[in-house]
């Protein structure tokens, strides 16, 4: 019976449910002090959905790796949420910036949290060529959720934690700051100290309207004004708006830069990467729900959707689904198209700005 329990526990260990991404796992191993974990989280298709508290509905997860510099701490920390490459980002040779930051900010002792948003989600590699695969609002999320998790850990700071990310965790960088999405996910007394949004999308996904920033947020948002795959322009408006409505906030458009620019590769085309700039707009609006002109473009192209009702009721039931439905009308409207360039190792030249960044906002 002993012989039988052992065995048992055994194959509980080594099944799928209690590994780890093979890219965290490996990243795992170029640092010391380090812990791996499986945090809970939600699914959400919408801002509307977290509103009314559907998401508790669709419960998921995802992982994260903390790295603690020496000591005892409590530390400060830098979260970084990966853009639609996936966690491979965190240890592909063509991105370091990540890698060499951690290692920096280790020994200036600022801890770092890396999150894979996607693996538990059923996602495995890149969406930059479905972005249709892991709903973003998921992945909007995670990092509240992780800052209710690090509120507990007695070695984490949590008066001073920041979050950076490029693209998709640019996105995700921006809503950290938003007061109406901490408030509906975590307690209010929360926040963070400081973030940092490389090259995000603010127009197609969903960006409040009217932002609600939390003042107590400093973000420094660095754009590629070369960008053809996501827009400087409209971050630039919306980074204008969070400063009218109170929040501290710093726009740096890079001139000649373009998306990516954090890859250590030359500029090159980034031959499947969807691009939703020609689409409706996709906002936020102050009662929680999307705005009209992207509903009426919903609703126009899914047969499955007569009534904004219909669309809710799917979204609040199976936001996967929903998010595979929303689909057809980029599809089929044609609005949809390729053609981005990525890259250009511009990391290096605001490296030490960077790093200054996470002194000056974290350790002080």
């Amino acid at each position: 019976m002993k012989k039988i329990f052992i065995i048992l526990i055994c194959l509980l260990i080594a099944s799928p449910a209690f590994a780890f991404n093979k890219f965290m796992v490996k990243l795992q191993k170029k640092f010391k002090n380090s812990e791996l974990v499986k945090i809970q989280s939600y699914r959400a298709f919408d801002f509307y959905a977290i509103q009314e508290g559907w998401h508790k509905e669709s419960p998921s997860e995802f992982e994260a790796l903390i790295i603690y510099p020496k000591g005892e701490g409590p530390f400060p920390l830098v979260m970084v949420s990966h853009s639609s490459w996936g966690p491979e980002e965190f240890v592909s040779k063509w991105m370091v910036f990540h890698k060499n930051q951690a290692k920096r900010l280790q020994k200036k002792g600022i801890a770092t949290m890396f999150i894979d948003h996607f693996t538990a989600r059923d996602q495995i590699g890149s969406s930059a060529g479905n972005q249709f695969t892991v709903n973003i609002w998921s992945q909007f999320l995670d990092p509240f959720i992780a800052l209710e998790y690090l509120s507990k850990n007695p070695k984490i700071n949590i008066k001073k934690v920041g979050i950076q990310g490029g693209s998709r965790g640019g996105m995700v960088s921006i809503l950290a700051s938003e007061k109406r999405m901490r408030d509906a996910l975590i307690s209010k007394d929360l926040y963070f100290a400081a973030a940092q949004p490389l090259y995000p999308d603010c127009e197609d996904v969903g960006m409040f309207r009217n932002p609600q920033p939390i003042k107590e947020t400093k973000t420094w948002m660095i754009l590629g004004g070369s960008d053809n795959y996501t827009r400087a322009e409209p971050c630039v408006e919306l980074g204008n708006k969070i400063k009218a409505n109170g929040g501290d906030i710093i726009v740096d458009v890079k001139e000649g830069w373009h998306h990516d620019f954090i890859g250590n590769y030359e500029v090159e085309d980034m031959e499947y990467a969807q691009i939703f700039w020609k689409c409706p707009k996709w906002y936020t609006e102050d009662d929680g729900k999307m705005s009209k002109s992207y509903m009426d473009f919903l609703l126009e192209y899914v047969d499955r959707w007569e009534t904004e009702e219909d669309f809710y009721k799917m979204s609040k039931e199976d936001p996967l689904r929903t998010l595979k439905f929303s689909f057809d009308p980029y599809n089929l409207s044609g609005c949809m198209f390729t053609g981005a360039k990525g890259g250009g190792d511009k990391g290096k030249l605001f490296f030490k700005k960077n790093l200054k960044f996470w002194e000056e906002n974290l350790l002080n």
